[in-house]
């Protein structure tokens, strides 16, 4: 995972026409980059948000949240990369609004909110390369275009945006999740965060008794089988890091609707 200095995110924003922010659909404003935004707007171009894994939550919250974003003049689609859902819709958009051509589109987004699978959905899987993204000698050279429609080119960067903060969605998304330091820690408060929304959501994903984060952890061990050779203690680390990978791919299932946020 390469991430991109704020400096080569603002050049890539400027050679392009069209950008498109993906947020996730779980949590849409938490994974929204507001910085890249003030960027991409200053320098007056057509911007879009894009609501991702729409498959993760009932549609209906995703309806809210473009109604949010549209209210503060945000053009915002919601969409499905996995189930290719809005897809269609996006690329009518797209086809209809960009009148000047060639045009170039560069997807925007944090860690893990599904960029690469948003550009292979909108290029198509057995859509072959054009050239390499034209530019000066460094970061560019690694781009590439991608023609997802008569004179509009989607660019492929191997860049994501910095993580902003130190919320937990974001510390989660900086690195793989073996190199999290402290995971116990980080995966009790994704616990704790989804018995807020709903008390049972544990239970019914693990088919586990406990209540408290850390029981949750030891008796999710236990039924895994991560026993510690050295002491025969359940290896919560193992299971800590279960939950993070469970909530990042969507199997524990929470979401936030914009009156969460007033």
């Amino acid at each position: 995972m390469i991430l991109l200095s704020w400096r080569n995110l603002k050049g890539l924003i400027n050679r392009a026409d069209v950008i498109l922010e993906i947020v996730e659909a779980r949590n849409p404003l938490i994974t929204r980059s507001i910085k890249a935004e003030k960027i991409a707007m200053g320098l007056g171009k057509q911007f879009i948000i894009i609501i991702n894994k729409c498959d993760l939550v009932p549609l209906w919250v995703c309806k809210e949240w473009q109604n949010y974003f549209k209210a503060q003049n945000i053009e915002t689609f919601y969409i499905s990369s996995l189930t290719l859902t809005g897809i269609k819709k996006l690329k009518h958009f797209l086809n209809k609004n960009i009148v000047k051509r060639p045009a170039t589109i560069l997807l925007i987004g944090y860690p893990k909110v599904g960029k690469s699978s948003l550009i292979n959905a909108l290029k198509g899987f057995k859509s072959a390369s054009t050239s390499p993204y034209p530019g000066t000698p460094g970061y560019t050279k690694n781009l590439t275009l991608y023609k997802i429609m008569p004179g509009i080119y989607i660019i492929d960067t191997p860049g994501i945006i910095p993580p902003e903060g130190d919320d937990i969605e974001m510390i989660i998304r900086r690195n793989p999740v073996e190199k999290i330091e402290n995971p116990i820690e980080i995966a009790k408060k994704i616990i704790e965060m989804i018995q807020k929304f709903n008390k049972n959501t544990i239970n019914a994903t693990y088919h586990i008794q406990s209540i408290e984060p850390i029981e949750i952890l030891k008796e999710l061990a236990i039924k895994r089988g991560w026993i510690n050779k050295r002491d025969r203690e359940p290896n919560v680390d193992e299971a800590a890091r279960t939950i993070i990978r469970d909530y990042l791919r969507g199997k524990l299932v929470y979401y936030v609707l914009p009156n969460d946020f007033k």
